[in-house]
């Protein structure tokens, strides 16, 4: 870590990310590099987004650590406004060096990397923003066990410290973990009397749904009463949460708790309690396969009373597909003038076919302020209403977050058939030096089938600056027969270090029948993939397979991979099968979903199910759409919805109803798609309404016996 930072110290910026389990030791590692390499730097700690914002409009007059400690309070959707890549670039922009420290958990650096792109645009923008703060970090993996270097240097300090010689002996927990007092919460929550285990469970599943605020003690009795079985309430004591309470704030080692007490108005009366980092992230993994209880779900509903958090437990659910509590939840937050939560509820409804109920929330949301709905009502508004809005908006001088306000004014205008006004605001953007305005007028032509125009102005956007509208350029001159000029472009593209330029660049080569060119590309990049793809391209796959060949004599796995995804392209799949094999060592998350995929597109379905459960029972969710819709022509239905719900139930993907409607639309099960949107899941990963299914399937298949029977059809 500190060559790490003394190379950022040298560049005078650099955000590096400490990935790791609570009590790996990040915070503290991060800490001893800070005092360590940066004395006499500034160190500041933002509470939110905002305090980056802020930062962002100060003189910085000494170098600066920036720390974000737990990141993901810091990205959208996480209860701030969020931050971005440009907040990161503000702060770099600066005269005196920026140095960003960040720490964060596996699993929820995870859980961004595979966010769903479930709604057409803002989810997929949302992504996108959390995914671009991601990619700027040069990661750090804190293990929770030594590296032999760093065990032998606790060896030698253990020889004068006893605490560090008996963390050594543990064979279950890390040294850091030890010392932290983990194995002595985690006995807390297993050796705990019926009602006490029962009290940290439902904390646990509580902040599995990452609910910051505090847990009040009128919420924790109630919740906790949920996890107790009918002779538990029977023979409760009149005290048995104040026992409970007691026994789970009861300091292990004189230093740590599994509840923490939160003070309050008076004196020696704990307004709340926190949950030890180390039960919270050790809990999520014990417990991420149980659904939430229906129960608890309503309580949460009654008992928060934060908009915010409202709002975090909305998009849950939501998450989960359990749409009766996300509907509740997120209309409770709104009501409380999180105008946000009303941008969300917009898109749940509209996924959900409420596009009436959809409109009249994101108009109530834009007035509020949202400006995310404020582009969501511009796409499924009136456009002549949602013309006056972004009119309003524009004379303000304000901006969007992902639309430029007066292009999209344009784009209103024209689907309303007013293009003399849409070609006047297209050309007052462009007056104005708007980012992309040039280009947008050219994709206009483009659209309209008058491609010398179009190229013209994507000609003139490029000698602006703006490259975005190089590769559209390329394809047109190279259709016209013009390489030269478009060989120039895409060399100023490569040079300013845009990573996509090469694969498009080669798209058009190939197309046009210049595979020599296309290959000579690849082997300039110095990259055997780039080669291979190229052949791929031009239909030469065995060539491409001899390239790849001699990566893997050289002990290549990600050749066994690319092997594999070219040969299963092809329907080759005997061919491909021993390459997945090999390709395993890549990981689950890799090879787990190629695996299962390789199954399901071969026709063999239970041997795909089958490890798609064994990945799932290692924590590992490989959703397969190609499994989903292997399944859906072979009229499984039943063993698909068992999938999806019991994914959804982990909270890893809301797409998951979403993707799986879109599947039964496109089979012909438009019926079933039409209600299991409109009604999703049930708390426990079941279908919320019965589904309507055909006697025969839409393919003039004979369903299996007793399918309708199977499918389950809640009273």
């Amino acid at each position: 870590m500190n060559d790490r930072l003394s190379k950022a110290r040298e560049r005078g910026q650099g955000f590096l990310l400490l990935i790791g389990n609570s009590a790996a030791g990040k915070t503290r590692s991060a800490y001893e590099a800070v005092v360590s390499n940066f004395p006499d730097w500034n160190v500041f700690l933002p509470a939110s987004g905002e305090d980056l914002q802020w930062l962002s409009r100060q003189q910085i007059r000494k170098p600066t650590i920036v720390w974000l400690d737990e990141l993901q309070r810091f990205l959208p959707g996480e209860g701030s406004s969020g931050i971005g890549k440009e907040s990161f670039l503000a702060l770099w922009s600066k005269r005196k060096p920026v140095i960003f420290l960040g720490t964060i958990w596996p699993d929820r650096y995870q859980h961004y990397l595979s966010l769903p792109e479930r709604s057409e645009g803002y989810a997929a923008q949302r992504k996108d923003r959390i995914v671009g703060v991601l990619r700027l970090a040069e990661r750090i993996y804190v293990e929770d066990n030594f590296a032999a270097s760093e065990e032998s240097t606790a060896r030698a300090l253990a020889k004068r410290d006893y605490r560090i010689k008996v963390a050594l002996q543990d064979s279950h927990y890390g040294v850091t973990q030890v010392l932290a007092g983990a194995p002595e919460l985690v006995a807390s929550w297993q050796d705990a009397d019926s009602y006490s285990k029962a009290l940290i469970t439902a904390a646990v599943d509580i902040r599995r749904l990452r609910i910051v605020g505090g847990l009040t003690p009128a919420l924790l009795k109630r919740a906790t009463s949920i996890y107790l079985n009918n002779e538990e309430v029977a023979r409760a004591s009149a005290d048995w949460f104040e026992r409970a309470i007691l026994y789970c704030t009861q300091r292990n080692r004189g230093a740590t708790s599994v509840l923490i007490p939160l003070s309050g108005a008076e004196f020696g009366i704990a307004a709340g309690y926190e949950l030890a980092d180390y039960i919270t992230s050790y809990g999520a993994r014990v417990r991420e396969s149980e659904p939430i209880p229906a129960e608890l779900w309503g309580i949460l509903g009654e008992q928060i009373h934060d908009s915010i958090d409202l709002q975090q437990l909305a998009s849950a659910a939501d998450t989960r597909d359990v749409r009766r509590y996300a509907e509740a939840m997120y209309r409770r937050s709104l009501a409380l003038g999180n105008a946000e939560a009303g941008f969300w509820l917009g898109l749940m409804l509209l996924d959900q076919g409420r596009k009436k109920e959809a409109v009249e929330v994101l108009r109530q949301a834009a007035n509020m302020g949202s400006k995310d709905a404020i582009e969501a009502f511009a796409d499924y508004g009136p456009g002549d209403e949602a013309i006056k809005v972004l009119r309003r908006l524009l004379a303000s001088g304000d901006e969007l977050p992902h639309y430029d306000v007066r292009l999209t004014i344009a784009r209103l205008l024209d689907d309303e058939g007013r293009c003399d006004e849409a070609e006047q605001e297209h050309l007052q953007a462009i007056a104005e030096k708007r980012k992309h305005a040039v280009h947008y007028y050219a994709l206009r032509f483009e659209e309209r089938g008058n491609l010398a125009e179009a190229l013209d102005w994507y000609l003139r956007a490029i000698d602006a600056g703006d490259l975005a509208a190089s590769e559209r350029a390329c394809h047109l001159l190279a259709k016209d027969g013009r390489f030269a000029e478009a060989k120039a472009i895409y060399e100023v593209v490569m040079n300013s270090g845009d990573e996509r330029a090469p694969d498009w660049w080669a798209r058009i080569l190939v197309d046009a029948d210049r595979l020599d060119e296309a290959l000579a590309l690849a082997k300039s990049s110095g990259s055997y993939h780039q080669i291979g793809k190229a052949l791929a391209l031009a239909d030469r796959v065995d060539e491409a397979l001899a390239v790849y060949k001699k990566q893997i004599d050289r002990g290549d796995v990600w050749a066994h991979y690319y092997s594999a995804e070219l040969l299963e392209s092809h329907n080759r799949y005997e061919e491909a099968f021993p390459h997945r094999i090999e390709s395993l060592s890549l990981g689950p998350y890799v090879s787990g979903y190629a695996v299962v995929q390789h199954f399901a597109l071969n026709g063999d379905l239970d041997v795909a199910l089958t490890l798609h459960r064994y990945y799932f029972a290692k924590g590992v969710d490989v959703m397969s759409d190609e499994l989903a819709a292997a399944l859906i022509k072979a009229g499984r239905l039943p063993e698909l919805l068992e999938m999806v719900g019991r994914s959804a139930m982990r909270g890893n993907d809301g797409g998951n109803v979403h993707q799986l409607c879109r599947m039964l639309e496109r089979h012909g099960y438009g019926e079933i798609a039409e209600v299991l949107r409109r009604h999703g899941l049930t708390a426990e990963g079941t279908p919320a309404a019965p589904l309507p299914f055909p006697e025969r399937p839409p393919n003039g298949m004979d369903p299996p016996d007793g399918l309708a029977a199977q499918l389950h059809r809640p009273e």
